[in-house]
């Protein structure tokens, strides 16, 4: 039985949210029946009907009527364990954050405490339980745990990592920063939520108020108060408080507002919701009202727009790529997103390279048009070879046959240029140049060979060749030292002029 209170109580609450204001006191009595504490648990996490109303904003958690508190009590100059209470931070459904000043190592601290009048076991549990996590992760881009401790009232508390800094978009936004450094800014981001993955946690409420931005400039992942283990029994007292609408509704998966199993891509789509935000200043939804049954069918059923439609300011730089990775990452079935966060990050990173995309269907047409944006003058320059090359044969082809076969040799040399020199480029200057002369001097092999006594034609060959060797090994300047090859080339060049 005592395993499936937690089970129980995440059925009454997810009713009572959908229950109107007028029926929520019969509904409570009937579920809860004589069970004070149960009911006293339910309305600490349903918090007044008015309140309720507001879960567009916070996640449900959160949602906590005032009311049952009474007064809330001062703890400013108060000395918990090591930690000396400066100010409030926040307050959250179950807890409070308090500004800290560690005594001994002199620094400040996040101290988050459980709130008073609010202590139950399974709120206990839960508390711990996001401390347990917090243990877990030690990363540049992750809010580090200090440690806990309880309080001399018997409270958990724990210290963490104090981040003075603005939240993500608005650091974005006041900063005004350019479409390139937003993405390198949002990869860090994914760096952190890999990390909590690749760890067993998936953090189920990534939206801009849980990352803030450092003076540095350098983004922090905070709040797991509603993360997920992947295993379960990693973790000493994993029976825990589990709700299936514990989260921010207009940064969650489908499958989150639907209830279904969530696993790392629900963090896959909310960063993508994220992402979605941070490059059009607005969300991927188009909503009439704030009706909570509107916003779970738009997140369920519709379609975002491409976010190059709706922004007005940048489309151009949003248009193509970027458009289709955001979307990637918002597709409704899970198996369709990107299978991780890394990979997410994975195809940004080729978007500013300028490279092919997962994203994107890889088509020729797309491969050669992302070779030519990132390799301009190589490619204006191979345009140029490549032109010169087409020309002569248009010009010196007397017969059908001929033309086809020359036809051919260009296609297969065009097919070169973007694919195998593509990925010599990657690999370096060097074997780009030499993969380069293997195909042309290929090429002039088979023209020479069909040149008869077309003066023009020849003179174009032997020119060829010349250039050629210089690249193979012309002396005092850049050459890839192949000598031999050079003089090799030198001689076809002689022998067709002379």
């Amino acid at each position: 039985m005592p395993n499936e209170r937690p089970q129980r109580l995440a059925e009454i609450v997810k009713t009572a949210w959908e229950c109107p204001a007028e029926d929520l006191p019969s509904l409570l009595a009937q579920e809860c029946g004589s069970d004070v504490e149960l009911r006293a648990e339910v309305e600490i996490l349903l918090g007044q009907q008015a309140q309720i109303s507001q879960f567009l904003e916070q996640p449900a958690l959160h949602h906590v009527a005032e009311s049952f508190l009474g007064d809330e009590i001062s703890l400013q100059g108060e000395v918990i364990g090591q930690y000396e209470i400066t100010s409030l931070i926040a307050r959250g459904g179950m807890g409070e954050v308090y500004l800290a000043r560690d005594r001994e190592l002199r620094r400040n601290v996040a101290l988050k405490l459980i709130r008073r009048g609010m202590h139950s076991r399974e709120i206990a549990r839960h508390f711990k339980r996001e401390e347990l996590l917090l243990a877990s992760l030690n990363h540049p881009h992750i809010a580090q745990l200090y440690g806990g401790g309880v309080t001399r009232d018997g409270l958990p508390f724990f210290a963490m990592e104090y981040v003075e800094g603005q939240r993500l978009d608005e650091h974005c936004k006041e900063r005004q920063l350019s479409i390139d450094n937003r993405l390198q800014l949002f990869r860090k981001v994914c760096a952190a939520v890999t990390y909590a993955h690749q760890h067993l946690v998936i953090h189920r409420d990534i939206k801009p108020s849980n990352i803030r931005v450092t003076a540095e400039g350098e983004p922090k992942l905070l709040d797991f108060g509603i993360a997920k283990l992947l295993e379960e029994g990693s973790l000493p007292n994993q029976t825990m408080l589990t709700l299936a609408h514990a989260m921010t509704p207009e940064y969650a998966s489908p499958e989150q507002v639907r209830g279904e199993v969530i696993a790392t891509t629900s963090d896959v789509y909310s960063l993508g919701v994220l992402l979605y935000e941070l490059l059009t200043g607005t969300k991927p939804y188009r909503l009439t009202s704030r009706n909570p049954k509107e916003l779970e069918s738009a997140i369920t059923d519709q379609v975002p727009e491409r976010p190059s439609t709706v922004c007005e300011k940048r489309p151009t730089s949003l248009r193509g790529d970027l458009d289709n990775i955001v979307l990637m990452a918002l597709r409704k079935e899970p198996a369709r997103r990107y299978e991780s966060a890394a990979q997410f990050s994975e195809d940004i990173r080729r978007y500013l390279e300028g490279l092919p995309v997962r994203a994107r269907k890889d088509t020729f047409t797309y491969r050669a048009s992302r070779f030519v944006g990132r390799n301009r003058l190589a490619a204006a320059a191979a345009a140029i070879v490549f032109v010169t090359l087409v020309s002569g044969v248009v010009m010196t082809a007397k017969e059908k046959r001929k033309a086809d076969r020359r036809f051919n040799d260009v296609r297969q040399m065009a097919n070169s240029f973007i694919f195998e020199v593509d990925d010599a480029i990657q690999k370096g200057p060097t074997q780009a140049r030499a993969m380069l002369v293997r195909r042309t001097l290929t090429y002039l092999d088979r023209l020479a060979q069909e040149s008869d006594n077309d003066r023009e034609l020849q003179l174009e060959l032997a020119a060829g060749y010349l250039k050629v060797g210089d690249v193979q090994g012309k002396p005092y300047r850049p050459n890839l030292g192949d000598s031999t090859g050079a003089l090799a080339s030198y001689r076809k060049a002689e022998e067709i002029l002379q």
